[in-house]
């Protein structure tokens, strides 16, 4: 099993939480610009390749990369989906983990559009086990039956990317019971009263933060 980490352009993780899974990668994946702030801030001991059209990555650092740097040039989708196109391909699905840090803050736009990306990237590869950490918490994909490690007052949302799709969620200390939500604001503020809690849903994102709100006062 390998893990894999793509770090995207927005802002370089600080909580231990993603930074550990930059430093435990087998492999990593940066988004174009956001290999010259991987290696500011030191290079990890896992293989490194640069993926995305080019145009914010200096010729003399693409130089210096030869063919770690992986030129894609369609305009089509973000460096972000580039890059976890190419990792899924080259590193496969099975057994693998991918974790995408770097991809919030800075533009709010480029946040909200990478968040929705997850949904992209469960329709283009099956099977692909990824999540999303920034600085405060995890984005993961739901599609079905899944059940989450957490601990008493972990602040947890649910969106509903499909707002027809029902959800139900259990261990939380608001518990839905096939209940569609409507907008995207519906599913939110809600805690765990456990170690685990259960939710189930089609294209529903899930929101935990990494500290419980006690923890992070």
């Amino acid at each position: 099993m390998a893990r894999i980490a793509i770090l995207a352009a927005g802002d370089y993780p600080t909580h231990p939480t993603p930074l550990a899974a930059l430093r435990e990668a087998d492999h990593i994946v940066c988004c174009d610009s956001a290999y010259a702030t991987l290696e500011a801030h030191g290079l990890p001991q896992g293989s490194v390749v640069v993926v995305g059209d080019g145009d914010s990555l200096p010729l003399a650092l693409r130089q210096r990369l030869g063919e770690r740097f992986v030129h894609i040039t369609e305009q089509d989708f973000n460096d972000l989906h580039k890059a976890v196109g190419w990792a899924a391909e080259h590193y496969g699905v099975a057994n693998n983990t991918y974790t995408i840090v770097g991809a919030t803050g800075r533009r709010e736009d480029h946040t909200i559009g990478n968040i929705a990306y997850l949904a992209t990237f469960a329709d283009e590869h099956t099977g692909l086990d990824v999540a999303m950490l920034t600085n405060y918490g995890q984005f993961s994909l739901v599609r079905g039956s899944r059940t989450f490690a957490s601990q008493p007052g972990q602040q947890v949302s649910l969106f509903a990317l499909d707002p027809e799709q029902p959800v139900s969620a259990s261990g939380l200390q608001w518990p839905l019971c096939r209940r569609r939500l409507g907008t995207l604001w519906q599913g939110t503020l809600n805690a765990a009263l456990g170690p685990q809690f259960t939710v189930e849903g089609y294209n529903l994102l899930v929101y935990q933060t990494h500290d419980t709100k006690e923890a992070a006062k």
